[in-house]
């Protein structure tokens, strides 16, 4: 059988977010069947570019200075005019000085090239066939240039090679969102925070906080829910014991000046020496207020590459070249983890235990059963799956699509019991032979 992959960090791609040893500036396109983060052409010339020149006194800038901004399309039917669905792109992170400074010349560092129009797929998509909930929302995808999940908060740009390097990402939230006000924003009833990858991984850090400023700024809300794509990512130590993941993302926390740009909550959680954990959504999960559903891999394809399979860029965190990590770099791990199928019975029983501490992690925190709540946690290894209209609604576990899942949640109310919508992931397969999958749609989605 064909399997459906959307994998990153391993060589079936040509633009991925970490592919597996790059070494250079400006591979930061990733590319999931046909979406890519960096390439803001997407699936459908169905939302328009809108460059907020006017915010960038108050610092509202992508990495080089240059404006930032976001893509809308109003709501397709007059009975969805006050239904928003609000997007943050994803497209990995800057961990250290000079790979930031390679990332500022590219699209998720800098707005120069963006397209005048773009769209998603899966949960972002316009066709009511694929996206019966959301199609007809007035939609808003808030582009990604700040190095680090919208949460950068830095006064003084860092200059890098005579280079000054902004990091506002809080800036561009706040500023997105006021420039929404007299766009209809301000009479939003129904709000879906949502978004993938690193900008999964700004919901989970974002979600009380634009919960609130909505509760103060827009009168008639009603209803406020947040769901996660593939934003859950594992402080976790590499295949060797070495936490490569946790370095890199400690890093950037204290580079871009994130303390005042993540969950409040969270921060107020731990001692400063430790705050930089409120950059990971394990450390955040438990803080999130707001109902919020998961959407996950538990073996999901970015993670065991970039964070299992991972090494540091020689000289971190004070690197002389632009390489953005390095993934896929363990030894003898390379076949296995771009393909579980290339395991052997030992090493697969290495890679499930990713799965078992994924769980872990994730069903350990009180938010996990809070009434309101949910968590789609499927074994397909893949990333971002959610916006491939394809596996958005081919992906099962017990019977149900994700999008089904999603639904259910969505127009479910706040008090609903979180088992309702929580769903499992299988662990891999470790006979000595034949195919390691446990979820048939993985290999065949739809089908």
């Amino acid at each position: 059988m064909m399997k459906a992959t959307l994998l990153l960090g391993i060589a079936v791609l040509a633009n991925s977010e970490h592919a597996p040893s790059w070494k250079g500036a400006g591979n930061f396109d990733m590319d999931f069947k046909g979406v890519k983060f960096g390439d803001k052409k997407g699936l459908g010339l169905t939302m328009d570019l809108h460059l907020m020149e006017d915010k960038v006194a108050q610092g509202a800038v992508c990495l080089d200075g240059s404006p930032a901004g976001f893509y809308f399309s109003p709501a397709a039917d007059v009975k969805d005019r006050n239904n928003w669905q609000i997007y943050f792109e994803g497209g990995g992170w800057c961990y250290d000085d000079m790979d930031c400074y390679g990332r500022s010349s590219t699209g998720l560092g800098s707005s120069t090239h963006w397209a005048s129009t773009m769209g998603v797929g899966g949960i972002m998509s316009d066709n009511c066939a694929i996206n019966p909930d959301f199609c007809n929302f007035n939609r808003v995808f808030l582009t990604y240039c700040d190095g680090n999940s919208f949460t950068g908060n830095r006064d003084e740009p860092l200059v890098v090679k005579g280079k000054p390097l902004y990091f506002r990402g809080r800036r561009i939230i706040d500023a997105v969102l006021q420039t929404l006000i007299p766009m209809g924003l301000w009479n939003a009833e129904n709000v879906l925070l949502t978004g993938c990858s690193a900008g999964g991984l700004a919901t989970y850090l974002h979600t009380d906080y634009v919960h609130q400023w909505l509760k103060t700024n827009v009168p008639p809300l009603k209803v406020f829910k947040a769901a996660s794509i593939s934003g859950f990512f594992l402080d976790h130590n590499n295949l060797v014991g070495q936490p490569v993941y946790e370095a890199q993302m400690k890093n950037i926390f204290h580079v871009a000046n994130s303390t005042h740009g993540v969950n409040d909550a969270c921060i107020a959680a731990y001692p400063a020496d430790e705050q930089w954990k409120c950059n990971f959504a394990q450390y955040t999960y438990p803080h999130i207020q707001a109902p919020f559903l998961a959407l996950n891999s538990g073996y999901d394809s970015w993670q065991t590459g970039c964070i299992y399979a991972a090494k540091l860029v020689p000289g971190f965190p004070n690197q002389t070249v632009t390489w953005n990590g390095q993934c896929n770099a363990v030894s003898p791990w390379q076949n296995c983890v771009g393909n579980p199928d290339n395991c052997n019975s030992t090493q697969m029983v290495t890679m499930n235990k990713y799965i078992t501490d994924f769980k872990a992690d994730m069903q350990s925190a009180g938010t996990y059963n809070k009434n309101g709540n949910g968590a789609f946690i499927h074994s397909c290894h893949t990333h971002c799956e959610a916006q491939s209209s394809n596996l958005w609604s081919g992906f099962t576990v017990r019977g149900i699509t994700m999008q089904e899942a999603v639904s259910t949640w969505w127009n479910g109310p706040v008090t609903a019991p979180a088992s309702g919508n929580n769903y499992s992931p299988c662990d891999y397969k470790t006979g000595t032979t034949g195919p390691r999958d446990c979820n048939p749609t993985c290999l065949n989605p739809g089908n």
